[in-house]
C-alpha cells in the first residue's frame, strides 16, 4: 500500500491509565500474549498492554466491557470487585507513535474494513491490523509504530490504546492507586449511572416454627 497511516503522537509527560487487581500491585506493566483481546497479535509472538488516556475508558474497556447495558438498567458493580482493583497511572517517558486508526478513512479505506468487522466480538480483523502496523517499516529499517491508537468500542466515541511490548521502555508505572481512591471514581459512578452494591452480610437462619 503506497499511502501512509497517519501518526498520532503521545508526547513525553502525558499520562495514561490501565485498570488492574491489586494483587498486581508494584509489579512491572504486563503487556500480554494470549490473543484473546482485540489488538492482540494473532500469532501470540509479541505482547500488548491496553491503556486509556482517561479512567472512564479504561474502565469501560476493562472491568465493564462485557456488562450489558441496555439489558440491565441497574448497572451495578459490587463493593468487593470495585476494592479489588487498581489504577495504574503509566507515565510516557518518551515520545509514543501510534498509528492512528480513528482517523477519517482508515479504516475503510486503508484497511478495507466496516463498522461490523471493527465492533465485532470476533477480533480476527483487528488483530490483523494490529500485525500489519507492527511490521511497517520506515526507509531506515526502524518499526514505524509503537502500537495502535484505535475507537473505543465500549465508550465511543473516546480513544484507546493497544501498545506493542517493543516499547516498554518508553512508558512506566508513576502509582498505584486503589481504584475506590482515584479522583475520577467519583465522577465516573455518577456519570454512568453505576451503582456499588454492599457486600451481603452472613445469612441468618430462619426461625424455628412455633
Amino acid at each position: 500500500m503506497s499511502r501512509e497511516l497517519p501518526l498520532f503522537l503521545i508526547d513525553a509527560g502525558e499520562l495514561l491509565q490501565h485498570v488492574s487487581r491489586v494483587v498486581y500491585r508494584g509489579s512491572p506493566l504486563y503487556y500480554g500474549r494470549s490473543g484473546t483481546n482485540r489488538y492482540d497479535d494473532p500469532a501470540r509472538t509479541y505482547g500488548v498492554l491496553y491503556l486509556g488516556r482517561d479512567l472512564s475508558t479504561a474502565l469501560m474497556e476493562s472491568v465493564f466491557h462485557k456488562h450489558q447495558w441496555l439489558a440491565d438498567e441497574k448497572r451495578s458493580i459490587a463493593l468487593k470487585e470495585v476494592e479489588s482493583r487498581l489504577v495504574r497511572a503509566v507515565g510516557v517517558l518518551d515520545d509514543v507513535r501510534l498509528a492512528d486508526l480513528t482517523a477519517e478513512g482508515v479504516m475503510a479505506g486503508y484497511f478495507g474494513l466496516n463498522l461490523e468487522q471493527l465492533a465485532s466480538r470476533d477480533y480476527t480483523h483487528t488483530q490483523q491490523v494490529s500485525a500489519q502496523v507492527h511490521a511497517m517499516l520506515g526507509d531506515d529499517g526502524e518499526p514505524l509504530f509503537d502500537g495502535v491508537l484505535y475507537p473505543s468500542r465500549n465508550n465511543y466515541p473516546a480513544k484507546s490504546i493497544a501498545l506493542f511490548e517493543r516499547a516498554a521502555a518508553r512508558v512506566g508505572v508513576v502509582d498505584d492507586i486503589d481504584l475506590v481512591d482515584h479522583v475520577d471514581w467519583p465522577r465516573f459512578v455518577a456519570t454512568y449511572r453505576v451503582g456499588v452494591e454492599p457486600d451481603p452480610g452472613p445469612v441468618e437462619p430462619d426461625d424455628e416454627a412455633s
